[in-house]
């Protein structure tokens, strides 16, 4: 046995069943032996980056290891942002990638991987030797579970074709992972509840930890006992939507009426949710309010904008335990949930003006609302447009969401929602991209096409990128330098083995989704956007104007 074929031994063992990646040199022996013992399913995408972010993607929606394969050198190199992005959303994900043999004279390719790898965040496991493989393998899927970090595998091209003369034992590293963080103690639990007790006008934000924990019938009924209104992270948006004291996200996409009332709390609990800059909107969301956080690390990496108290801890479990403490105190208040809460709730929504030059993003995103199926997968990039989804569309009943906003990169969403529809076969996908971010990574069209994946992808087209556009205004610049002609989405979709449709109104986005869903493979929507107006965030921020948001309610089909 080959090493490169022990290795495919260890991938199985590990309980690996989808391998996304692109073959060159370095990993062609490793890639030749997954294809020959065909236990693990290939994803070849055309661009490592791609690659790299369709693993990610497939960690983020079942919660298991991205497994990924790189050659070296030009190859690792092309990864950076995605490897960057899945570091910073703590991504389960093992990357192995070849090396050039120390002393190769045909050493064009190499370089120092190490120090790339760990500029970027990620991990770095050598595998030694062969003696070795098994045990610095393990370790390298140990601790992507565990520290829940991309893992870079680095495997020297002359260590791979070695032979082993010997059995290759291989003991996965699912035998050794330690038990699931539970509940905190009464004891350790005591200031927090003295806090929750003592507060008048508390508010829970819950965050992506507390929705993969499944704690919101804990979450609502704690909160019902302190009377206290929730809210979430961006990335647990919509989780609970439909309740009545809910105010949406919490942060730069808040609503003008979540605002008004995040200003007045006086105490902040985040489960599951870190309450990072924008989640708290660079500490200024709640200026009145003490803050505590309960998450499963051991503690946070830094103190943050916004100190507090911290509690590590499940959150369903912890939020079931501080209300059977508040039930043993016999703690049932008003709180926040007063006639004046209420009002500001059931304020009447803004009139906005309807542009004239493009598509009404603010009604478009209502009408994605209408579009999307129960229990929809909808990937969202990050740009300017992003804003509109995360505000103005209310999702569906057993809808997930994801965002590629980590790092602050456009260009993501594409390979991201391919690594998310493999993770989750036979569930309506629909994705969204701007046109100059998807230009970025446009080959992976053919991905999903090849792989024969179902993606409605919406395509936000203002014919530029809208953030610098609206920042060149702001500065006195020409905003024209960020903007240009727009290419014929719906013929390149075409183009590529898929289909697609250009709006020419925001009414016809549901239809032309279901027509999309319907025929599966690729289905590309071209909703050539208004390029003049404006998100709510970019508004304020750049312009001083006030946010009109909506909160939003759960809307009925068809109405």
């Amino acid at each position: 046995m080959k090493v490169y074929e022990a290795v495919t031994v260890g991938l199985v063992a590990e309980g690996c069943k989808t391998l996304f990646g692109l073959m060159g040199d370095g990993n062609m022996s490793l890639w030749g032996a997954l294809g020959r013992q065909g236990k693990i399913d290939i994803v070849s995408s055309f661009n490592e980056a791609g690659a790299v972010s369709m693993a990610d993607g497939y960690s983020r929606t079942t919660g298991q290891v991205g497994l990924c394969t790189i050659t070296c050198g030009p190859g690792l190199t092309q990864v950076g942002t995605s490897l960057s992005i899945a570091v910073r959303n703590r991504s389960q994900m093992v990357l192995i990638t070849g090396q050039i043999a120390a002393g190769a004279k045909n050493n064009i390719q190499s370089m120092d991987q190490r120090r790339f790898v760990e500029a970027c965040g990620a991990r770095f496991h050598d595998i030694s030797s062969a003696d070795n493989l098994a045990d610095e393998m393990a370790e390298a899927f140990y601790a992507a579970r565990v520290h829940r970090i991309p893992v870079v595998l680095n495997l020297d091209m002359a260590l791979q074709e070695q032979s082993f003369d010997w059995d290759f034992d291989y003991r996965p590293s699912t035998n050794f992972l330690p038990a699931p963080i539970g509940a905190p103690s009464d004891e350790s639990l005591q200031p927090l509840l003295d806090k929750l007790i003592a507060a008048e006008r508390p508010v829970i934000i819950a965050g992506l930890g507390a929705q993969r924990a499944n704690a919101k019938p804990e979450i609502l009924k704690l909160a019902a006992q302190l009377g206290a209104l929730v809210g979430t992270s961006l990335q647990a948006k919509d989780l609970f939507l439909g309740e009545e004291y809910n105010l949406g996200i919490s942060g730069t996409f808040a609503s003008a009426p979540a605002e008004h009332l995040f200003a007045e709390s006086d105490f902040v609990l985040a489960l599951g949710a870190e309450l990072g800059y924008y989640t708290a909107e660079g500490g200024l969301m709640f200026p009145s309010a003490e803050v505590a956080r309960i998450d499963i690390k051991a503690a946070p990496d830094e103190i943050g904008v916004i100190p507090g108290l911290y509690v590590c801890g499940d959150a369903k479990k912890t939020a079931a335990a501080l209300s059977r403490l508040l039930e043993a105190h016999n703690v049932q208040k008003e709180g926040f949930r007063t006639a004046a809460t209420r009002e500001i709730l059931n304020s009447p929504a803004a009139v906005f003006t309807k542009p004239t030059d493009g598509l009404d993003p603010r009604l478009l995103a209502k009408n994605l609302s209408q579009g999307l199926p129960k229990d929809v997968v909808l990937t969202i990039g990050a740009a300017h447009y992003f804003s509109f989804p995360a505000m103005y569309t209310a999702l569906p009943e057993g809808a997930l969401v994801h965002f590629s906003h980590h790092f602050g990169a456009v260009g993501q969403a594409l390979p991201l929602s391919i690594g998310v529809s493999v993770g989750h076969p036979g569930r309506a996908h629909v994705a969204m991209e701007g046109d100059g971010s998807v230009m970025m990574n446009l080959q992976e069209l053919y991905t999903v096409t090849r792989h024969k994946i179902q993606l409605v992808l919406i395509i936000w087209n203002d014919a530029g990128y809208g953030a610098e556009v609206h920042k060149l205004k702001a500065k006195g610049f020409d905003p024209s330098l960020a903007q240009w002609q727009s290419a014929d989405f719906a013929a390149i979709g075409k183009a590529f083995g898929g289909d697609g449709v250009r709006l020419t109104s925001e009414a016809e986005l549901a239809p032309s989704i279901e027509r999309g869903i319907k025929a599966g493979g690729l289905f590309i929507i071209d909703a050539r956007v208004s390029p003049s107006e404006m998100s709510d965030p970019y508004g304020k921020l750049h312009f001083g104007r006030e946010n009109r948001a909506p909160l939003l309610r759960r809307l009925n089909k068809g109405a």
